[in-house]
């Protein structure tokens, strides 16, 4: 017998629910979900109808709301900064894009990504570790799934 499975018109209601949640979603978020550095999560919304009769169902507890994007004293924006990084192919790539920032906004980036015990290291050594953190990252677990 062929046909729609029972329940398979709520199936494509919610893939095309999701669909149009992700094709919101910045592109660093995207990035994150595609290497396994975000998730999506389920959180029931305001019952509706006969719901209004069960009792509700515990809910996650939710993370605080997110800081709002606040440029470095030169004006870098951090989450901007951190997408760019997200779409670079190669380590040289992101050394010549970090390379010209200032010492201050380069801490701030590391603060932002959660290095610790960046605050006594030299310029370059702090570009180098930030560009593992990101570029070189991604490019290992890369090589790590092609085996």
């Amino acid at each position: 017998m062929t046909g729609t499975p029972p329940g398979g018109d709520l199936a494509a209601g919610v893939l095309a629910r999701v669909g149009e949640l992700l094709s919101g979603l910045s592109a660093a978020d995207v990035a994150a979900l595609a290497q396994g550095r975000a998730r999506l999560v389920v959180v029931p919304v305001a019952p509706t109808g006969d719901a209004a009769d069960r009792p509700a169902a515990p809910t996650p507890a939710t993370p605080p709301p997110a800081a709002p994007v606040q440029p470095t004293p030169s004006g870098v924006d951090l989450d901007a900064a951190s997408a760019t990084l997200d779409t670079m192919a190669h380590r040289r790539d992101g050394t010549a894009y970090l390379t010209p920032w200032s010492i201050r906004d380069l801490r701030a980036l590391a603060a932002r990504l959660g290095l610790r015990g960046v605050g006594g290291l030299r310029k370059a050594e702090l570009v180098e570790r930030l560009v593992d953190r990101t570029i070189g990252f991604r490019v290992a677990s890369a090589a790590v799934r092609a085996r």
